[in-house]
């Protein structure tokens, strides 16, 4: 029986409207009365804020308000962890923290205003390394989250000092091994960098209830954190997805949203926030670097027997969805390879970069490129072709990954063998 719609051309239903040009994206969108907002960032890395002084700004013909940390009802935020602040107060932790936002008749003038704003900072040792902010001695980012949600600059998974996976039993494996290899791989900081950056219009309906449209990818995420930023009722807030032009991932993050809330509020009028790509690479995350350490252990005939994962993440200055991200890095880094013994952990560091979110893959790129490197080169070290090696250690249907999930309906022998097909592997 044929099937109606797999493997059918099917017209996307919006693509006449995008190709016309006649989607509206959040910056084609225009309110009565609405201001436009430019933030001034942070230029230190680590630093506490010594002086913060906007009155020039506020005197500007054409600005209209001002927002510091001082004018967040709550300013305190986070998707997971309540580590950020919504503007920077005593300190700033990465260069590109929001301190201070101005709404204005027009960009130009909001960003004139901007610039004349006095900050004064009194520089702070910092750390970029996430293996390094984890040795004694390293400048402590997060004082007061010691205890809570940190321990020095180890972010705690729900009170945990780290992951942890462990199936079987990893050391009897190595011993039952006829070689063992190990390695180190690192994985970099990537940039989401859609051709839309963030934009939000902040839209003030009455002193308690406000509507925030803009290019979010969850906006049952971001409404809670709107909520608290300004303490108002679940209720008075209300967040519109506008149409998205490219997000992969970053526009799962709170950004820019609960400071133009706390703009508009202030305000009374709506308060446009579209980020230049120079603010955006500033200000907004990138995928999360990592550091990963693999021992392998397997029998003279390619066979694994076990395996040894340590990884390293870099959640930058604060933590977003990067303890999510790195549990999944934890418990399916070992990729889709059947061994019997395993165990692994994973550390997560704040450091003085922005901070790491949400990227294309969401854990599972960064120890794939570290996992398919090692089975090269135990493929080179056993005189193995690689795809060999690895169609002789794939999941089969009944074989337990390292979580111990029973495999059901494996497709991946069927799918190596394909590729090697269509790419003439075998030439």
């Amino acid at each position: 029986m044929g099937l109606t719609e797999v493997g059918k051309r099917r017209p996307r239903i919006d693509a006449h409207d995008q190709v016309t040009g006649k989607v509206q994206y959040t910056n084609d969108l225009y309110f009565p009365g609405m201001l436009y907002a430019k933030p001034l960032l942070s230029t230190e890395h680590h630093a506490r804020i010594v002086e913060l002084d906007t009155t020039a700004a506020e005197r500007l013909p054409g600005v209209r308000a001002v927002a510091t940390a001082k004018d967040a009802p709550d300013n305190i935020n986070g998707l997971i962890i309540p580590d950020q602040p919504v503007y920077a107060d005593d300190k700033v932790r990465y260069r590109g923290e929001v301190v201070a936002l101005v709404a204005a008749e027009t960009e130009e003038i909001a960003q004139e205003a901007a610039e004349l704003i006095k900050v004064g900072y009194e520089p702070l040792p910092a750390v970029f390394d996430p293996r390094e902010a984890l040795e004694p001695g390293a400048p402590i980012i997060h004082e007061e989250g010691q205890g809570h949600w940190c321990k020095g600059n180890q972010v705690l998974p729900h009170g945990h000092e780290t992951f942890l996976l462990v199936h079987g039993d990893v050391e009897k494996g190595f011993r039952e091994s006829d070689l063992i290899v190990e390695q180190t791989f690192g994985t970099s900081a990537q940039r989401c960098a859609p051709i839309e950056p963030h934009a939000f219009i902040a839209k003030p309906e009455g002193p308690d209830r406000i509507t925030i449209i803009g290019n979010t990818q969850m906006p049952f995420w971001h409404q809670p954190a709107i909520a608290k930023a300004l303490r108002l009722p679940l209720n008075r807030v209300r967040v519109l997805t506008a149409p998205i032009g490219g997000a992969f991932g970053q526009k799962n993050n709170i950004t820019i949203e609960p400071n133009l809330a706390i703009l508009a509020m202030k305000a009374g009028r709506p308060v446009k926030w579209a980020l230049t790509t120079g603010e955006d690479f500033r200000y907004s995350s990138t995928k999360i670097p990592v550091y990963h350490t693999y021992k392998m252990g397997l029998k003279s005939d390619g066979t694994l027997v076990a395996i040894d994962r340590k990884h390293v993440g870099n959640t930058g200055a604060y933590a977003s969805t990067t303890m999510i991200t790195m549990g999944k890095c934890t418990f399916i880094g070992s990729g889709p390879y059947r061994i019997p013994h395993q165990r692994a952990e994973t550390w997560v560091a704040y450091t003085n970069k922005c901070q790491s979110a949400a990227f294309r893959g969401f854990g599972m790129s960064q120890p794939t490129f570290a996992l398919e490197l090692m089975m090269d080169m135990v493929a080179e070290k056993l005189g193995m072709d690689p795809l060999e090696f690895r169609l002789k250690n794939t999941m089969k249907d009944g074989d337990r990954a390292g979580t111990g999930q029973v495999m059901r309906a494996v497709g991946m022998d069927a799918c190596l063998k394909k590729v090697a097909e269509l790419s003439g592997w075998g030439e």
